[in-house]
C-alpha cells in the first residue's frame, strides 16, 4: 500500500511516516515521531514489518499495535495512555510506557521482553512470570502491590521505589534499587 493511500486520522503523524522516505507501507521498518503532539495513532495498523515505533512524548490516549506483529522495540513514554494490548507483538524486546495512565499491563505474551520501563503509571499488580529473558526493569512510583517474576532467568536489574510493594525475593537479582516502599 502508499503511504499516500494510508487513511490517518493524525496530521502529525502522516507527516512523521511520510519523513521515512520509503513509498509503501511494507518498507517502513521504523517509525519516529517524538514530540510531535500525535493524539491518534490510526493509520499505524498499516506497517506490518514495523520493528521501532517511537511515539515518546506525545499525546496519545489509545493505540492499536495488532497489525504491527513484527515490532521488537516500542517506546510510548510520556503520553496518556490508558490501556494498551501487546498481545499480537510477540517480537518485542522493548517496551517504554513510563508516564502515562495504565492500571494494567499484561505482558504474557512477551517471552522475548528484555527491558521494560513503566514506572509512574497506575499499575498495582505486574506479573512478569512469562518474561525469562528480562534483563531491566523499572517500575517505580505506581501503587505496585504485586511483583512477580520469572523462576528462571538471567540475571536482572530492577528500580522500583515508591511503590507498596512489601516483598520480592529471587536468586537472579543482580541489581535492587529500591526506596519509599511499603518495607523491604
Amino acid at each position: 500500500m502508499k503511504l499516500s493511500d494510508i487513511p490517518f486520522e493524525d496530521e502529525a503523524l502522516r507527516a512523521a511516516v511520510l519523513a521515512t522516505g520509503v513509498e509503501t507501507a511494507e518498507e517502513v521498518l521504523e517509525i519516529r515521531a517524538r514530540k510531535c503532539q500525535i493524539e491518534k495513532a490510526s493509520g499505524l495498523e498499516n506497517f506490518p514489518n514495523l520493528k521501532l515505533l517511537d511515539l515518546t512524548r506525545n499525546r496519545l490516549t489509545e493505540i492499536d499495535l495488532s497489525g504491527n506483529p513484527n515490532l521488537e522495540e516500542v517506546y510510548l513514554g510520556n503520553n496518556e495512555l490508558e490501556e494498551i494490548d501487546f498481545s499480537a507483538n510477540k517480537k518485542l524486546s522493548h517496551v517504554e510506557v513510563f508516564i502515562n495512565d495504565l492500571s494494567e499491563l499484561d505482558l504474557s505474551s512477551l517471552a522475548l521482553l528484555e527491558n521494560l520501563y513503566a514506572s509512574k503509571n497506575d499499575l498495582t499488580e505486574l506479573d512478569l512470570s512469562n518474561n525469562p529473558k528480562i534483563e531491566q526493569i523499572q517500575v517505580s512510583d505506581n501503587e505496585l502491590e504485586s511483583l512477580i517474576l520469572p523462576d528462571e532467568c538471567k540475571p536482572f536489574a530492577i528500580k522500583i521505589e515508591n511503590t507498596k510493594l512489601d516483598d520480592i525475593t529471587r536468586e537472579k537479582l543482580q541489581t535492587l534499587v529500591s526506596a519509599h516502599n511499603l518495607k523491604m
